[in-house]
Order: C-alpha cells, then structure tokens, then sequence
C-alpha cells in the first residue's frame, strides 16, 4: 500500500473540505472583502506616496491614512447622492402614478403616436416601472442601517490590513502558489491592472459623466437630474450609443415641453461636456497593458452582473482577464517545452 500517496490525498480531501467550510463562514462578507480589496490595488499607489511622506517603516500610519480618504472620498459622497436619487425616484413615482395622464411623458408618447399610430410605446409605463425599481430596490438598501454599516465597518476595515499588509499577502501567495514565481507575478500584475483599469477606466469614467449630465439636467430644467444622471452612469458603461441614451431622451423632452433653447443647450452639453469626459479621461485611466478589447469587457460586466450580481461588475473582468493570463501562460510553457525537445 502507498502510504505517501494515501497521506497526500488524505491531506488534499481534508484540505478541499475545509476551504468549502471556509468559504460558507465568509460568505456573507465576500462582497465588503472583495471591494476591499479592489479599491486597495486602486489605491494602493496613493498610499505608497501617503508613505513616502509619513516614512515606509510607519506603514499601519500611512494605510490608516489612505484609509481615511477614501472614505471621504467615496463613501461620504455616495451617501448624500444615494439619499437624493431615492427622494427623487420616490416623487417621480408618486408624480406617474397620480396624474400620469397629464405628465409630459403622455404629451411625448401622443406626439409619438401622430407620426407612428401602430406604435406599442408607453413612456409612462417605462418611467413608472423605473421609478419603481429605485423605490424597491434602493430603499431597502438605506432603511437596512445596521447591516450597511456592518458592511462599510468590514470594508474599510479589509481595505486597512489589504494596504498594511498587501506585499505580505502576495510573498504568501507566491510561496505556497504551486507555479513558478515569475508565473504567479504575471497573474497578479494581469489582475491588478484589470481591477484598476475597470474601476478607473470604467466606472469613474461612467460616474463621472453621470456627474455631468446630472449637473446638465439641473442647469436645463430637466426633472430628477440625481436619478437621471444615475440612469446616466449605467448607460454610459453600454459603448459607441452611451450616454446619448439618456441625454437625446432628455433633449426631446425639452423640446416637446416649450424649451428649444434648454434643449439646444442640453444637446450641446451632452455632446461637449459628457463625451468629452469618455474621450479625454479614459485613455488616460485605463492600464495600458491590458490588452483585451474593450467590447469583451463590456460584456464580461454585463455577464458578471447577472451571474454573480453586483460583484460582478468586478468578477466578471477578472475572470475574463485570468482566462487569458493563463493562455499566455500555458503557451510560455509549450514554448519552453519544445525548445528543450
């Protein structure tokens, strides 16, 4: 009998079993650890600066540091946001429901209806349905306090020990990763730059010309601009159409209601400001290195949404991005394979 081979799968079969039991206790954290972790590699250059400043052998001060401002950065402004494009989803609705006949949505499908009678459009319907998945969806998210702030404690709390104790974790992982060092180095630097590219590239990008089409809603008349301008960082992820999704809608909208100029301005707006954002910043915020079309992950984020929800929006990037990290990486040792034969 091979005692060798029976301790080692022994050993395995133990291992296996307690990962799953691992992965069942922190389960109901993944998401707080998993956007720790990726706003630490986000981050994690400005908390190097933090300690070059503070000095590198203070390194629980400069990550306490960086800590803080991201949550002044992030979390303060999100909340005041979250808050208003709750308020305004809520009235809009009230607003649909209770006299949506006089709405200058029905002044827009009527108008429609002259030029395309065979037409099935109902805007107030789709507007309706929109305010109220905003009601439904982001108000359990702020009356549920206790368990938001669990998750907000767990977050920043991750995101502390990940930029303290970041270049430890990765030492580990090269250690016990069966592959070769330079081959566990490649991954992590493909992950890290994915990470970085999506939030920077994509969604800053994305929220920031939310920012300023919401701003351009405000400025022109159109309602909600909080909520619209939300609407606005979803459709902005969608590419070439993008933003235009929202803002020719909202152009129409003032034209039809007696507004040409706001409307002419609204255009304008939208086309100079908002599109200037995606063309100007995301270039510059993207990773370089990552060599995977644009298009493949726009769809991985729309996959990871709906498979793993809104983790996703980072899984599914990720899980495109190993994928051919270890293509690149199997066809490295065949090459090297076949230049020993």
């Amino acid at each position: 009998m091979d005692y060798k081979r029976t301790q080692t799968s022994f050993f395995f079969l133990v291992l296996i079993g307690t990962l799953v039991l691992l992965f069942f206790v922190f389960r109901p954290f993944l998401y707080p650890l998993l956007f720790a972790g990726a706003f630490a590699l986000v981050f994690e250059p400005l908390e190097k600066k933090v300690g070059n400043l503070v000095g590198k052998k203070r390194a629980g001060i400069s990550a306490f540091l960086t800590t803080a401002l991201v949550f002044l950065i992030i979390l303060i402004p999100l909340w005041f946001f979250g808050t208003q494009v709750f308020y305004e989803g809520k009235d809009l609705y009230e607003v649909l429901t209770r006299n949506g006949t006089d709405s200058a949505l029905a002044f827009a499908q009527n108008f429609v209806h002259q030029f395309f009678p065979e037409t099935s459009l109902n805007f107030s319907a789709y507007a309706t349905q929109l305010s109220k998945w905003v009601v439904t969806n982001i108000g359990p998210i702020f009356s549920g306090v206790t368990q938001i702030l669990t998750g907000v404690l767990i977050s920043f709390l991750a995101l502390f020990f990940f930029l303290k104790d970041g270049s430890k974790m990765k030492e580990a992982l090269y250690t016990y990763s069966p592959l070769e060092d330079r081959y566990d180095k490649e991954i992590v630097k493909t992950l890290t730059q994915t990470t970085r590219s999506v939030v920077k590239g994509t969604l800053v990008v994305s929220i920031l010309q939310g920012i300023a089409a919401g701003i351009g809603f405000w400025i022109f008349g159109v309602p909600s601009p909080a909520l619209w301008g939300l609407v606005t960082v979803v459709a902005a992820l969608i590419p070439l159409v993008g933003t235009m999704l929202v803002v020719l809608p909202a152009t129409l909208y003032l034209a039809l209601t007696g507004a040409p100029i706001f409307a002419l301005g609204m255009f304008a707006w939208g086309a100079l400001i908002v599109s200037m954002i995606d063309n100007v910043l995301r270039p510059i915020l993207m990773e370089r290195e990552v060599n995977i079309h644009p298009f493949l992950i726009f769809l991985s984020v729309i996959g990871g949404l709906q498979f793993f929800g809104p983790a996703g929006f980072l899984l599914g990037p990720l899980v495109l991005s190993l994928i051919f990290t270890l293509f690149n990486i199997y066809g490295s040792m065949m090459a090297r394979e076949a230049h020993k034969e």
